[in-house]
């Protein structure tokens, strides 16, 4: 008899608490997957920013090994990605259409299969710079030519971008 009172006494209070304890594990766990989710894009994004980087460095070094082993004799406006400076020495890279191949020069780089696309370069010679000699060249004046080199890269998505800007003299 005590038995049959003591089940009917009971009213259900483990249950609720269990289903109370359940729901806020589950809901501790969808938040814990929701942060881990953000990490991941977060990570991707910095992985995909770091890629477009490396690519705009590689492309400004290749041009500039394009400048080392091409004489200036050369260049020319109708060569893709080589222009001459205008006399007013403004940039001219802010008006190139980087998606159009025929403005720009497309260089390979080991990051290729990662990349979206291979990076770009224009390289701009700038105007004769004039520079006196030092103090034992008296009187010695040398003429140095520079460019401007300009590289502009994606990463692994085309959303991730890079330009990089570079003067190297000759």
């Amino acid at each position: 008899m005590k038995r049959l009172a003591a089940e009917k006494r009971q009213s259900g209070t483990v249950l609720m608490i269990s289903l109370l304890i359940l729901l806020v594990m589950t809901l501790l766990g969808v938040s814990g997957i929701n942060t881990t989710i953000m990490e991941e894009k977060m990570a991707g994004n910095f992985k995909n920013t770091n890629l477009a980087f490396q690519s705009a460095e590689s492309g400004l070094r290749a041009a500039e090994a394009f400048i080392v082993a091409t004489p200036t004799a050369n260049y020319n406006d109708s060569t893709p990605g080589l222009y001459q400076a205008t006399l007013t020495g403004a940039p001219r890279w802010e008006q190139v259409n980087w998606d159009n191949t025929t403005e720009v020069l497309a260089y390979p780089t080991a990051l290729s299969s990662e990349l979206a696309e291979l990076p770009d370069a224009i390289i701009e010679e700038m105007a004769p710079f004039v520079e006196s000699g030092d103090s034992q060249e008296a009187g010695v004046i040398i003429e140095n030519i520079y460019y401007r080199v300009t590289a502009d890269a994606v990463g692994g998505t085309t959303t991730a971008k890079s330009r990089l800007q570079t003067t190297y003299k000759r």
